[in-house]
Protein backbone atom coordinates (compact mmCIF):
# COMPACT_ATOMS: atom_id res chain seq x y z
CA UNK A 1 0.00 0.00 0.00
CA UNK A 2 1.24 3.36 -1.38
CA UNK A 3 1.27 6.50 1.40
CA UNK A 4 -0.97 9.15 0.20
CA UNK A 5 0.58 12.57 1.44
CA UNK A 6 1.94 16.16 0.28
CA UNK A 7 5.09 14.41 -1.27
CA UNK A 8 3.56 11.72 -3.14
CA UNK A 9 0.75 13.90 -4.78
CA UNK A 10 3.92 16.69 -5.39
CA UNK A 11 5.86 14.24 -7.25
CA UNK A 12 2.67 13.08 -9.73
CA UNK A 13 1.50 16.54 -9.33
CA UNK A 14 4.83 17.47 -11.25
CA UNK A 15 4.84 15.88 -13.98
CA UNK A 16 2.09 16.92 -15.48
CA UNK A 17 3.94 20.72 -15.51
CA UNK A 18 6.50 22.31 -17.94
CA UNK A 19 9.69 23.13 -16.00
CA UNK A 20 8.51 21.92 -12.63
CA UNK A 21 10.54 22.70 -9.75
CA UNK A 22 9.93 21.59 -5.82
CA UNK A 23 9.42 25.59 -5.09
CA UNK A 24 7.00 26.31 -7.98
CA UNK A 25 5.09 23.28 -7.28
CA UNK A 26 4.25 24.15 -3.62
CA UNK A 27 3.71 27.60 -3.95
CA UNK A 28 0.97 26.55 -7.24
CA UNK A 29 -0.35 24.24 -4.61
CA UNK A 30 -0.87 26.01 -1.26
CA UNK A 31 -1.73 29.30 -2.91
CA UNK A 32 -5.50 28.76 -2.56
CA UNK A 33 -5.20 27.36 0.83
CA UNK A 34 -3.38 30.52 1.96
CA UNK A 35 -5.16 33.31 0.51
CA UNK A 36 -8.63 31.42 0.75
CA UNK A 37 -7.92 30.46 4.57
CA UNK A 38 -6.02 33.83 5.59
CA UNK A 39 -3.34 31.69 6.73
CA UNK A 40 -0.85 33.60 8.37
CA UNK A 41 2.85 32.56 10.03
CA UNK A 42 3.80 33.28 13.52
CA UNK A 43 4.54 36.46 13.29
CA UNK A 44 0.60 37.11 11.75
CA UNK A 45 1.97 37.91 8.40
CA UNK A 46 0.88 36.08 5.05
CA UNK A 47 2.18 32.73 5.22
CA UNK A 48 4.87 32.69 2.19
CA UNK A 49 6.98 29.44 0.97
CA UNK A 50 10.33 29.36 0.85
CA UNK A 51 12.82 27.00 -1.04
CA UNK A 52 13.76 25.38 1.82
CA UNK A 53 10.87 24.61 3.03
CA UNK A 54 9.51 23.62 -0.87
CA UNK A 55 12.80 21.29 -0.44
CA UNK A 56 12.30 19.33 2.60
CA UNK A 57 8.11 18.97 1.86
CA UNK A 58 9.22 17.66 -1.54
CA UNK A 59 11.87 15.21 -0.04
CA UNK A 60 9.70 13.87 2.82
CA UNK A 61 12.11 15.45 5.14
CA UNK A 62 9.33 17.94 7.06
CA UNK A 63 5.97 17.74 7.76
CA UNK A 64 3.53 20.34 6.60
CA UNK A 65 3.17 22.85 9.02
CA UNK A 66 0.02 22.80 11.28
CA UNK A 67 -0.85 26.43 10.47
CA UNK A 68 -1.01 25.08 6.56
CA UNK A 69 -3.00 22.03 7.91
CA UNK A 70 -5.73 24.34 9.37
CA UNK A 71 -6.35 26.34 7.27
CA UNK A 72 -6.66 23.64 4.74
CA UNK A 73 -9.68 22.65 6.95
CA UNK A 74 -11.09 26.05 6.42
CA UNK A 75 -14.68 25.77 4.51
CA UNK A 76 -13.33 28.35 2.07
CA UNK A 77 -10.87 26.58 0.98
CA UNK A 78 -12.90 23.67 0.64
CA UNK A 79 -15.18 25.36 -1.49
CA UNK A 80 -13.01 27.47 -3.32
CA UNK A 81 -10.14 25.31 -4.27
CA UNK A 82 -12.07 23.60 -7.28
CA UNK A 83 -12.50 27.72 -9.14
CA UNK A 84 -8.21 28.43 -8.12
CA UNK A 85 -7.53 25.13 -10.05
CA UNK A 86 -10.10 25.98 -13.01
CA UNK A 87 -8.70 29.97 -13.09
CA UNK A 88 -4.80 29.29 -12.12
CA UNK A 89 -3.36 25.36 -12.69
CA UNK A 90 -6.06 24.06 -16.00
CA UNK A 91 -4.94 26.44 -18.29
CA UNK A 92 -2.26 27.69 -16.96
CA UNK A 93 -0.06 25.51 -15.51
CA UNK A 94 -0.54 21.84 -16.45
CA UNK A 95 0.81 20.78 -20.03
CA UNK A 96 -1.67 18.72 -22.70
CA UNK A 97 -0.50 15.53 -22.64
CA UNK A 98 1.52 15.54 -19.99
CA UNK A 99 -1.40 16.81 -17.60
CA UNK A 100 -3.15 13.49 -19.20
CA UNK A 101 -0.71 11.34 -18.17
CA UNK A 102 -0.14 13.17 -14.41
CA UNK A 103 -4.13 12.50 -13.64
CA UNK A 104 -3.72 8.91 -14.91
CA UNK A 105 -1.09 8.44 -12.57
CA UNK A 106 -3.07 9.96 -9.38
CA UNK A 107 -5.95 7.98 -10.02
CA UNK A 108 -3.32 4.65 -9.90
CA UNK A 109 -1.76 6.65 -6.69
CA UNK A 110 -5.38 7.17 -5.12
CA UNK A 111 -6.05 2.99 -6.20
CA UNK A 112 -2.88 1.65 -4.08
CA UNK A 113 -2.99 4.90 -1.43
CA UNK A 114 -3.85 4.39 2.51
CA UNK A 115 -6.87 6.80 1.72
CA UNK A 116 -10.22 5.68 3.40
CA UNK A 117 -12.53 3.81 0.81
CA UNK A 118 -14.85 6.51 1.98
CA UNK A 119 -12.29 9.38 0.73
CA UNK A 120 -11.15 6.77 -2.56
CA UNK A 121 -14.94 6.70 -3.43
CA UNK A 122 -15.10 10.57 -3.06
CA UNK A 123 -12.06 11.51 -5.25
CA UNK A 124 -13.59 8.68 -8.37
CA UNK A 125 -16.52 10.43 -7.86
CA UNK A 126 -15.44 13.55 -8.74
CA UNK A 127 -13.31 12.34 -11.76
CA UNK A 128 -16.04 10.07 -13.32
CA UNK A 129 -18.29 13.28 -13.38
CA UNK A 130 -16.04 15.14 -15.41
CA UNK A 131 -14.86 17.33 -12.25
CA UNK A 132 -11.98 17.41 -13.09
CA UNK A 133 -10.60 21.13 -10.82
CA UNK A 134 -12.63 19.15 -7.80
CA UNK A 135 -10.78 15.96 -7.62
CA UNK A 136 -7.32 17.87 -8.50
CA UNK A 137 -8.48 20.27 -5.80
CA UNK A 138 -10.20 17.80 -3.54
CA UNK A 139 -7.08 15.06 -4.29
CA UNK A 140 -4.56 17.60 -2.81
CA UNK A 141 -6.77 18.82 0.45
CA UNK A 142 -6.36 15.13 0.99
CA UNK A 143 -2.72 15.00 0.67
CA UNK A 144 -1.54 18.32 3.16
CA UNK A 145 -3.11 16.47 6.82
CA UNK A 146 -1.22 13.19 6.74
CA UNK A 147 2.15 12.75 7.89
CA UNK A 148 4.10 14.04 5.08
CA UNK A 149 7.64 12.34 6.66
CA UNK A 150 5.89 8.97 6.14
CA UNK A 151 7.15 6.78 3.34
CA UNK A 152 6.18 3.89 1.80
CA UNK A 153 6.36 0.66 3.43
CA UNK A 154 8.96 -0.95 1.26
CA UNK A 155 10.72 2.00 2.83
CA UNK A 156 10.32 1.72 5.92
CA UNK A 157 11.08 -1.91 6.05
CA UNK A 158 14.28 -1.49 4.82
CA UNK A 159 15.44 1.28 7.10
CA UNK A 160 14.23 -0.49 10.04
CA UNK A 161 15.68 -4.48 8.48
CA UNK A 162 18.89 -2.80 7.58
CA UNK A 163 21.27 -3.41 10.57
CA UNK A 164 25.25 -2.21 9.09
CA UNK A 165 28.09 -1.78 11.03
CA UNK A 166 29.84 1.69 10.27
CA UNK A 167 32.67 -0.62 9.86
CA UNK A 168 31.09 -2.66 7.34
CA UNK A 169 30.01 1.33 5.36
CA UNK A 170 33.61 2.01 5.36
CA UNK A 171 35.02 -0.68 4.09
CA UNK A 172 32.46 -0.78 1.29
CA UNK A 173 32.84 2.72 0.59
CA UNK A 174 36.74 2.24 0.28
CA UNK A 175 36.15 -0.59 -1.80
CA UNK A 176 33.63 1.19 -4.23
CA UNK A 177 36.32 4.05 -4.17
CA UNK A 178 39.21 1.98 -5.27
CA UNK A 179 36.49 0.37 -7.93
CA UNK A 180 35.74 3.94 -9.31
CA UNK A 181 39.75 4.64 -9.56
CA UNK A 182 40.59 2.26 -11.93
CA UNK A 183 38.00 4.14 -14.80
CA UNK A 184 39.83 6.82 -16.38
CA UNK A 185 37.80 10.04 -17.71
CA UNK A 186 36.86 9.16 -21.73
CA UNK A 187 38.53 11.70 -23.96
CA UNK A 188 35.72 14.48 -25.18
CA UNK A 189 34.20 13.62 -28.35
CA UNK A 190 34.56 16.41 -30.97
CA UNK A 191 31.25 18.10 -32.34
CA UNK A 192 30.60 16.86 -35.85
CA UNK A 193 31.04 19.02 -38.93
CA UNK A 194 26.96 18.20 -39.31
CA UNK A 195 24.58 18.55 -36.54
CA UNK A 196 23.42 16.00 -35.35
CA UNK A 197 19.53 14.87 -35.06
CA UNK A 198 19.70 15.15 -31.10
CA UNK A 199 21.06 18.01 -31.34
CA UNK A 200 18.11 20.27 -33.32
CA UNK A 201 16.16 21.64 -30.28
CA UNK A 202 19.38 22.85 -28.63
CA UNK A 203 21.00 23.98 -31.66
CA UNK A 204 17.48 26.10 -32.82
CA UNK A 205 17.38 27.15 -29.28
CA UNK A 206 20.84 29.11 -30.20
CA UNK A 207 20.00 30.17 -33.49
CA UNK A 208 16.94 32.02 -31.76
CA UNK A 209 19.46 33.70 -29.52
CA UNK A 210 21.55 35.13 -32.10
CA UNK A 211 18.92 36.12 -33.87
CA UNK A 212 17.75 38.13 -31.28
CA UNK A 213 20.62 39.50 -30.27
CA UNK A 214 22.07 40.35 -33.46
CA UNK A 215 18.73 40.97 -35.66
CA UNK A 216 20.78 38.47 -38.28
CA UNK A 217 18.23 36.27 -39.79
CA UNK A 218 19.70 32.40 -37.99
CA UNK A 219 18.66 29.50 -39.22
CA UNK A 220 21.32 27.87 -39.94
CA UNK A 221 25.45 27.72 -39.12
CA UNK A 222 26.12 29.18 -42.52
CA UNK A 223 24.19 32.70 -40.88
CA UNK A 224 26.42 32.83 -38.56
CA UNK A 225 29.41 33.99 -41.04
CA UNK A 226 29.08 37.46 -40.97
CA UNK A 227 28.67 37.05 -37.05
CA UNK A 228 31.88 35.39 -35.91
CA UNK A 229 31.56 36.40 -32.13
CA UNK A 230 27.94 34.30 -32.26
CA UNK A 231 29.96 31.73 -34.21
CA UNK A 232 32.53 31.35 -31.88
CA UNK A 233 29.65 30.88 -28.69
CA UNK A 234 28.04 28.55 -30.52
CA UNK A 235 31.33 26.52 -31.46
CA UNK A 236 31.88 26.51 -27.68
CA UNK A 237 28.36 25.47 -26.84
CA UNK A 238 28.62 22.27 -28.72
CA UNK A 239 31.85 21.59 -27.34
CA UNK A 240 30.12 21.54 -23.92
CA UNK A 241 27.42 19.80 -25.21
CA UNK A 242 29.68 17.16 -26.42
CA UNK A 243 31.85 17.32 -23.08
CA UNK A 244 28.61 16.04 -21.53
CA UNK A 245 27.30 13.71 -24.43
CA UNK A 246 30.67 11.91 -23.99
CA UNK A 247 30.51 11.58 -19.86
CA UNK A 248 26.95 10.12 -20.60
CA UNK A 249 27.74 7.34 -22.74
CA UNK A 250 30.79 6.82 -21.10
CA UNK A 251 29.00 5.87 -17.74
CA UNK A 252 26.67 3.65 -20.33
CA UNK A 253 29.62 1.91 -21.87
CA UNK A 254 32.38 2.13 -19.31
CA UNK A 255 30.67 0.81 -16.08
CA UNK A 256 27.24 -0.63 -17.24
CA UNK A 257 24.10 0.48 -19.07
CA UNK A 258 21.91 1.45 -15.90
CA UNK A 259 24.38 4.06 -14.80
CA UNK A 260 22.43 6.31 -17.52
CA UNK A 261 20.14 6.52 -14.57
CA UNK A 262 22.95 8.46 -12.35
CA UNK A 263 23.97 10.85 -15.34
CA UNK A 264 19.58 11.62 -15.55
CA UNK A 265 20.19 12.05 -11.34
CA UNK A 266 22.97 14.26 -11.96
CA UNK A 267 20.50 16.35 -15.11
CA UNK A 268 17.78 16.74 -12.59
CA UNK A 269 20.12 18.28 -9.80
CA UNK A 270 21.67 20.74 -12.59
CA UNK A 271 18.29 21.27 -13.08
CA UNK A 272 17.22 22.46 -9.82
CA UNK A 273 20.73 24.30 -9.76
CA UNK A 274 20.32 26.80 -12.16
CA UNK A 275 16.67 26.98 -12.27
CA UNK A 276 15.79 29.98 -10.64
CA UNK A 277 18.56 31.66 -12.54
CA UNK A 278 16.87 30.90 -15.84
CA UNK A 279 13.33 32.15 -14.35
CA UNK A 280 14.94 36.01 -13.60
CA UNK A 281 14.34 38.63 -15.98
CA UNK A 282 17.02 39.39 -18.77
CA UNK A 283 16.81 41.98 -21.56
CA UNK A 284 17.48 39.02 -24.29
CA UNK A 285 17.90 34.96 -24.55
CA UNK A 286 21.96 35.40 -25.29
CA UNK A 287 22.15 36.83 -21.42
CA UNK A 288 19.78 34.51 -20.29
CA UNK A 289 21.53 31.89 -21.48
CA UNK A 290 25.37 33.49 -20.56
CA UNK A 291 23.95 33.89 -17.11
CA UNK A 292 22.66 30.66 -16.53
CA UNK A 293 26.18 28.61 -18.03
CA UNK A 294 28.02 30.64 -15.65
CA UNK A 295 25.64 29.55 -12.83
CA UNK A 296 25.98 26.04 -13.58
CA UNK A 297 29.35 26.16 -12.96
CA UNK A 298 28.52 26.66 -9.31
CA UNK A 299 26.25 24.29 -8.97
CA UNK A 300 27.78 21.56 -6.30
CA UNK A 301 26.53 17.82 -6.62
CA UNK A 302 25.87 15.81 -4.27
CA UNK A 303 28.80 14.03 -3.22
CA UNK A 304 26.98 10.87 -3.59
CA UNK A 305 26.07 11.74 -7.48
CA UNK A 306 30.10 12.77 -8.73
CA UNK A 307 31.25 9.05 -6.89
CA UNK A 308 28.62 7.25 -8.81
CA UNK A 309 29.18 9.72 -11.86
CA UNK A 310 33.58 8.56 -11.50
CA UNK A 311 34.10 12.39 -10.45
CA UNK A 312 34.16 12.61 -14.11
CA UNK A 313 31.60 16.12 -14.05
CA UNK A 314 33.61 19.78 -14.33
CA UNK A 315 32.59 22.84 -15.44
CA UNK A 316 32.24 22.12 -19.07
CA UNK A 317 30.17 19.10 -18.82
CA UNK A 318 27.30 21.03 -16.03
CA UNK A 319 27.39 23.54 -19.09
CA UNK A 320 26.40 21.25 -21.75
CA UNK A 321 23.70 19.05 -19.44
CA UNK A 322 22.48 22.63 -19.68
CA UNK A 323 21.61 22.43 -23.65
CA UNK A 324 20.40 18.75 -22.66
CA UNK A 325 18.07 19.79 -20.79
CA UNK A 326 16.96 22.29 -23.16
CA UNK A 327 16.58 19.47 -25.57
CA UNK A 328 14.12 18.08 -22.34
CA UNK A 329 12.59 21.33 -22.88
CA UNK A 330 12.91 22.02 -19.22
CA UNK A 331 15.28 25.19 -19.66
CA UNK A 332 14.80 27.62 -22.65
CA UNK A 333 16.61 30.96 -23.50
CA UNK A 334 13.87 32.95 -25.07
CA UNK A 335 11.14 34.36 -23.11
CA UNK A 336 7.94 32.95 -23.46
CA UNK A 337 9.01 29.66 -24.68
Amino acid sequence: MRVYNYASFAKVFSKGIIKPNMTKIAKILFEPVISLGDCVNRHGEPYTIDNKSASLWYKQEADIPGNLKKAANDGRVYKGIGKYFTDEVLDKVLSGVKADDMVAELLNLIKESDLSEMEKGDLNKLYEDGDLRGFLGRAFLYAILPNNMKKDASYEDYSKTAQVTAADINHEIEAFRQFVGQFKKPAPLSPPLTIATEEMKYVTELFRVYQEKTGVECNCVKDLDSCPNMKKNFNRQRKDYYLAETIRRGLRDTVAPQEEENFEAVKEEMYEGVVTTEEKDYACGYDRMNAVMEHATLVELSSNLQTVTLNWIGPGEKKGICHMLVNDEKLSWIEGD
